[in-house]
């Protein structure tokens, strides 16, 4: 609220004091949420979506799809000397027609309007998985290759080994394997099964701490908005 007005007005005077008075009258009509889901949380809700869509919108009309139009236009009317430069200069606007194509009746269902629909779905789940592999299971993995051995009087080898025994388990609770006749292979699957119920234990015990995070980071904001209202807007403290 207070970038908004500064932005359309200078700092200090009635644009402060307008501003802290919306942003007041906002917060309370948030609150009204604890006793019933009213209007008037939706009133504030529509504006915290509408405020959030047109901001994200301008700046990637402005800073994304700006440059790249004029950048595509320069390219195009620069003349390469190759005609794999026109195809790769032509290739956004055919997928960027395709994509307007399904907003058509006449062309929605047509294989040319779902090109650019299965280029992003593509791109998309390459980039998911990639994510996935290179920023998620790699490091989880390069975390657990620590030493278990003691050295010395410290305990951080007690450390390592909950960590390898828990990374362990929580793979082996995903285990869906239906096991043989044979004895080592019903020993395997209990170990394996006791393993991966140990492993649950672990991962039950990371969510909670997701959980508590995220429920201190929640209060975190409760007590600044409480300390905006009695400071800022009432004055009392």
């Amino acid at each position: 609220m207070d970038t908004l007005f500064n932005s359309v007005c200078s700092s200090g005077g009635f644009c402060d004091a307008l501003g802290v008075w919306l942003a007041a009258l906002l917060t309370i009509l948030v609150f009204t949420y604890l006793i019933r889901d009213t209007f008037l949380f939706r009133i504030a809700s529509s504006l915290l979506v509408g405020t959030a869509i047109g901001f994200v919108s301008a700046v990637v009309i402005r800073n994304v799809l700006y440059p790249l139009v004029i950048a595509l236009v320069d390219d195009i009317f620069a003349l390469p000397g190759s005609w794999l430069a026109v195809v790769i200069d032509l290739l956004p606007i055919v997928l960027g027609v395709s994509l307007l194509m399904k907003l058509t009746p006449n062309f929605r269902g047509t294989t040319f309007s779902n090109i650019g629909l299965a280029y992003l779905f593509g791109i998309g789940a390459a980039l998911a998985i990639g994510g996935a592999l290179s920023g998620l299971l790699v490091p989880q993995l390069t975390a657990t290759m620590i030493s278990v051995a003691p050295q010395g009087d410290s305990l951080d080898w007690l450390n390592g080994l909950l960590i390898v025994i828990g990374t362990l388990g929580a793979f082996l609770a995903f285990r869906f394997i239906q096991p043989g006749d044979r004895p080592w292979q019903r020993v395997y699957d209990t170990i394996t099964k006791g393993w991966g119920t140990l492993g649950r234990g672990f991962i039950m015990v990371a969510f909670g701490a997701l959980l508590a995070s995220l429920i201190s980071a929640r209060v975190s904001a409760l007590v600044g908005q409480l300390y905006f209202l009695l400071h800022d807007w009432l004055n009392l403290i």
